[in-house]
């Protein structure tokens, strides 16, 4: 665990101090603008990208924007947001090829299952396989069959991942208070959710623990029921689990409020792997790579394929190496389970002031 609050992920600093070009930092939107004819036409393209998010803008795009924007790196881009909806990826993967960018920049699992597909499923009637592509946010790129390893990803496809290991949240659970009994309540029409539960069964032989893991409710068309979350909440209470964990999974996140709510009404922590549940909900503790510092990473990738002419397949993947202990001072006030010296060493405690 990184001692230090501010994630810092090297980025080969031979190439982040390069510069060129210029952009305008405030959207990242770019018009070329040479007052000459025979400048402009000596002026390189200015290279585009389609960006296409998952449930709106995150401080992953903030971190991407402003490394190109440090680097003097001008792009154009094109934001698409599906909210959640998979249905609109087909026509954003027809808009995508009538634009033909230089590059597309996908959040998330869902997009890219739906945008590139699995590596061993690939469709080009149904799938951008001819365009650069950058992911970034995948909480597990190898289990979603994005890539097959770190390696490389084989295609036209490379990315950043924002997830620690799951041995190292584990650890860090133990580190706060024992774990024998786990609990995790799990979406299970989300691949990555299901994959988690299977790594989680896994480590609990390593680490000796019970997982007792329950799905949410879906209706009829196989959508998540929110009014579920707060009853399988007090379910785990009942059974008394040492922790209530939040694994990659959208829609559980998305419910993050009401789920660390009634986790504080019932007694019970909430650990966390990802940054935004713990700094907007009541989690008591999070071992997390920071969003903004995942976007960088992304647009540095990025900045290898359009500035130095890299092919995605020679970037390998990469899951960020740092990582910071965040504590919830407000939850362990109200749990009255507060964290153990040792942790305060290094822990990074927010919601100081607040009861």
């Amino acid at each position: 665990m990184d001692k230090d609050n501010t994630v810092k992920e090297s980025m080969s600093a031979d190439l982040s101090r390069r510069k060129v070009l210029t952009l305008s930092a405030g959207a990242g939107l770019v018009a070329a603008t040479a007052p000459l004819q025979a400048l402009a036409a000596a002026t390189p393209p200015v290279p585009r990208i389609f960006q296409v998010l998952f449930r709106g803008e995150t401080e992953a795009e903030q971190g991407y924007r402003d490394y190109l924007a440090e680097n003097n790196f001008k792009v154009e881009l094109t934001v698409r947001n599906i909210n959640r909806d998979k249905t609109l990826i087909p026509g954003i993967v027809q808009e995508i090829r009538a634009a033909k960018p230089d590059l597309v920049y996908l959040w998330g699992t869902a997009n890219c299952l739906g945008i590139i597909g699995a590596y061993d499923k690939v469709d080009p009637a149904k799938h951008i396989t001819d365009i650069p592509v950058v992911f970034c946010m995948l909480a597990d790129p190898i289990g979603a069959k994005i890539i097959p390893g770190w390696e490389t990803s084989g295609r036209n496809v490379t990315g950043t991942s924002h997830s620690v290991p799951l041995d190292a949240q584990i650890k860090g659970m133990i580190a706060y208070r024992p774990v024998k009994k786990l609990g995790v309540i799990y979406t299970p029409s989300e691949p990555n959710s299901v994959a988690n539960i299977k790594d989680l069964k896994e480590l609990a032989k390593k680490f000796e623990f019970q997982l007792i893991a329950l799905p949410v409710e879906l209706d009829a068309k196989q959508a998540p029921i929110p009014e579920s979350v707060p009853l399988l909440v007090r379910k785990l209470a009942e059974e008394k689990v040492d922790w209530i964990y939040i694994g990659p999974d959208s829609f559980i996140g998305d419910q993050r409020g009401p789920l660390t709510a009634k986790a504080i009404e019932v007694g019970v922590p909430v650990f966390t792997g990802t940054e935004l549940e713990i700094r907007s909900s009541d989690a008591l503790c999070g071992l997390v790579s920071r969003y903004y510092t995942t976007g960088q990473f992304a647009a540095f990738k990025t900045m290898q394929i359009l500035r130095d002419h890299i092919a995605p397949s020679k970037i390998p993947p990469e899951r960020m190496k740092s990582f910071s202990l965040v504590i919830n001072m407000r939850a362990a006030k109200a749990l009255k389970l507060y964290p153990p010296m040792a942790l305060l060493k290094y822990a990074e405690l927010i919601n100081l002031n607040q009861s």
